[in-house]
């Protein structure tokens, strides 16, 4: 997922802390209510260490109500596709359903990496859902999951 809509740099801001608008307060809160409404089943969300990335995770997380908590990821900030991929073939087995929140214009290679569906630029708050036939996360490699669907909040609202 593509974290939501986030205010312009400020001057002398770090990118890094760059906050939600109210706009994507609300594209946060549609997906999490789409995944919970559509029963995803997401037992981890990882996200990037970005301001923006974890208060999309927040409210996802918080409208979900998972048990689990945040994991907040320092290399998923200006991740390469294989940054992410590490992430994930380092993932926990007894984790199945993960939900993981970063930037463009890697979040959406990663997930054309991972399927080899043409997706183009995520839109914010934008979710690529992908399965996995495999047993364990260190299986997983370039083209190896289904592309099930691409939803963003306009097309949900």
């Amino acid at each position: 997922m593509r974290h939501a809509q986030s205010a312009d740099k400020q001057h002398s801001q770090h990118d890094k802390d760059r906050e939600l608008t109210a706009t994507g307060m609300r594209e946060a809160a549609t997906i999490g209510h789409f995944l919970k409404k559509n029963n995803y089943d997401v037992d981890l969300i990882i996200s990037s260490a970005a301001r923006r990335a974890e208060s999309t995770a927040t409210v996802i997380h918080g409208i979900l109500n998972l048990q689990s908590e945040i994991t907040i990821n320092e290399e998923l900030y200006e991740a390469s596709v294989r940054n992410l991929m590490e992430t994930v073939t380092h993932l926990d087995d007894d984790f199945k359903n993960i939900l993981i929140i970063g930037h463009n214009p890697y979040i959406s290679y990663f997930a054309e990496h991972l399927t080899k569906a043409e997706i183009g630029n995520m839109e914010t708050a934008g979710l690529v859902s992908i399965r996995f036939e495999i047993s364990k996360w260190e299986e997983a490699t370039e083209d190896i999951g289904s592309f099930e669907n691409y939803i963003h909040p306009s097309i949900i609202e």
